[in-house]
């Protein structure tokens, strides 16, 4: 019992690390303020250029933080027109 406890208590660690390091690296990616309309593919920058996303979570955590600004569909959707 004592050595299963000292395994799961290592693993516990382990896992909380791996989150931390994930977290971090984030923060050092996107910059959301960057963007001025974002889409399923990528966003419209502040330089007005299209962007693809570098990073699936980056699309995953600007739909999630700005919503208004975020459109569920490619940027060249032939349905959907943006005046961007």
């Amino acid at each position: 019992m004592r050595i299963s406890s000292k395994i799961s208590i290592f693993l516990l660690a382990l896992a909380v690390g791996g989150i931390g390091v994930s977290h971090a690296a984030d923060e050092d990616g996107f910059d959301s303020s960057k963007a001025t309309l974002a889409y399923t593919d990528g966003y419209v920058g502040t330089d007005n250029q299209f962007h693809a996303w570098e990073h699936r979570s980056d699309a995953e955590d600007f739909r999630a933080h700005h919503m208004d600004q975020y459109r569920p569909w490619r940027h060249d959707d032939p349905l959907h027109h943006d005046n961007h």
